[in-house]
């Protein structure tokens, strides 16, 4: 509404003043929101958590004693290059290999901020509750200790996951498709948003020849390390080499498999789960097809929500960060119909944030199995750890999907880098090392388990309700904004 409409009488000049007013206030507060959450994660830089210990330190340590950018020609990491990409910058800085670990990661938590703040204002424009749901998204305990207190890097591909999708609700589907491959380029993980993006091609919504962007953006980010001298083996096989790490159904996240038990599974039974899985989706975008409801910027959301969720929730293998995206869309969801979805982030935050604490608890000296500090390293060059590359053995980075090695050089579980790099994390202690069940849990994972599925049914079934509605749902917050006061009034409206 213009404001001489709100306000008779108001000049132009008296409109531009308010204007600027507003955006000067805006601007305050979102600057008070980065500050303090920035402060938030300063309390936790100290800490070094078993992936930093095993795997993050070592390789920025290699790397920063081996020619920085030079170093990537050696196949070191079972990440993907563009996070060693970020990782060798600070290498050039006298800046800490704990405190540069911790800064690459946090600058993308103001990222996921920045684009949950951009697609909320989709929805509520010209109002506080972008603001507000930005600041929420900064402060969740799974996005804080994530990056400030892990060193992990999931902020990263979900941040520009929520680029892909702000960009697909802006309608510019090229965009759109450079930051889906991006995110692909970062994390394996982004592919938990993919059945959204099929739903959107087979709609028509994105032409099919954007897709072409994704394999282009992750191919073009090789381009560096292959001329640095790095394999292209290597390069293009970094995800299909991660999946034989892991004989668990699940490693602390809380998903179906914790109703089953955390017990080694044989090949046959998590193919069965992953095709069970598969099955499952497809069903799901098959019914978003069939629906022929129109692609509203609502139930994109919804069909995003509910991708990030039911995915982890249902493939074998996964970690307990993995439902990082959820965390950020369930955020969303809940300022697009806050009537009805209110409880979703409580649930998925309360079911994903006590997951971390069974690996957080051990790396900060709480010893409760799994790993132990001083473990010894597996041989060098094995391409597993010494006892297989199980979780609790110094098996490979939480970030793994679902883990893994990409090559027999690679650091595995705090041993010995190729060519004499890194020197041996003194701990010991792989990732997989919290992922041991029983005495140190704060909260049983059946709970856990069962409060993950709840906000699944909940985002699905607000979803069904969306897509088999023929009129917009039109649920909104409250506008929360400041207005001039109506002259002689003397009061705000």
């Amino acid at each position: 509404m213009h404001n001489d409409l709100l306000f008779p009488g108001a000049t132009a000049a008296d409109s531009t003043a308010a204007t600027a007013q507003s955006t000067s206030r805006r601007a305050a507060v979102i600057s008070i929101v980065v500050v303090a959450a920035f402060a938030v994660r300063m309390a936790f830089f100290h800490f070094q958590s078993g992936d930093y210990t095993a795997y993050f330190g070592p390789w920025f340590q290699y790397i920063a004693s081996h020619g920085g950018f030079h170093a990537l020609k050696t196949n070191f990491s079972n990440y993907n290059v563009p996070y060693l990409y970020l990782l060798a910058i600070p290498t050039y800085t006298p800046v800490s290999a704990l405190l540069a670990v911790k800064l690459v990661s946090v600058v993308f938590d103001f990222l996921l901020g920045f684009f949950v703040y951009k697609i909320v204002g989709l929805r509520h424009p010209g109002t506080w509750w972008p603001v507000l749901a930005g600041a929420v998204t900064l402060f969740l305990p799974t996005v804080v200790v994530n990056s400030a207190m892990w060193g992990q890097v999931d902020a990263m591909y979900s941040s520009l996951s929520l680029g892909g999708l702000y960009f697909v609700l802006r309608k510019k589907p090229w965009l759109a498709c450079v930051f889906f491959g991006l995110a692909f380029a970062f994390k394996l993980q982004a592919v938990f948003i993919f059945p959204l993006l099929l739903v959107l091609v087979l709609r028509r919504y994105v032409p099919w020849r954007c897709l072409v962007a994704i394999p282009l953006v992750y191919a073009m980010l090789d381009i560096p390390a292959l001329l640095l001298g790095a394999s292209p083996h290597d390069l293009l096989t970094v995800y299909t080499s991660q999946t034989d790490t892991y004989d668990q159904l699940t490693l602390n996240a809380p998903n179906l498999y914790q109703y089953i038990g955390n017990e080694t599974t044989s090949h046959t039974l998590r193919t069965v789960a992953v095709v069970v899985t598969g099955v499952v989706v497809l069903a799901l975008v098959v019914a978003a097809i069939a629906s022929r409801a129109e692609l509203t910027p609502l139930r994109i959301i919804l069909a995003a929500t509910v991708s990030a969720i039911v995915v982890p929730f249902l493939l074998p293998e996964m970690h307990e960060r993995y439902f990082y995206l959820a965390d950020a869309l369930t955020v969303i969801s809940a300022f697009y119909l806050p009537r009805r979805l209110w409880p979703l982030p409580i649930l998925e935050q309360f079911a994903s944030f006590f997951a971390y604490l069974p690996f957080l608890l051990m790396t900060s000296g709480r010893n409760f199995g799994g790993a132990r500090p001083g473990g010894a390293a597996p041989p060098s060059g094995t391409g597993r750890s010494a006892t297989g590359g199980r979780p609790g053995a110094g098996g490979a980075p939480s970030g793994g999907f679902p883990g893994g090695y990409r090559g027999g050089g690679r650091f595995q579980g705090g041993g010995q880098a190729p060519q004499g790099g890194a020197p041996t994390p003194d701990r010991g202690l792989g990732a997989g090392g919290g992922h041991v069940g029983g005495q140190h849990i704060v909260v049983s994972f059946t709970i856990l388990s069962t409060a993950m599925l709840i906000a699944l049914l909940i985002a699905l079934w607000a979803a069904i309700g969306a897509f088999r509605s023929r009129g917009p749902w039109s649920w909104r917050l409250p506008r929360l904004q400041l207005r001039r006061p109506q002259h002689g009034s003397g009061v705000v409206p």
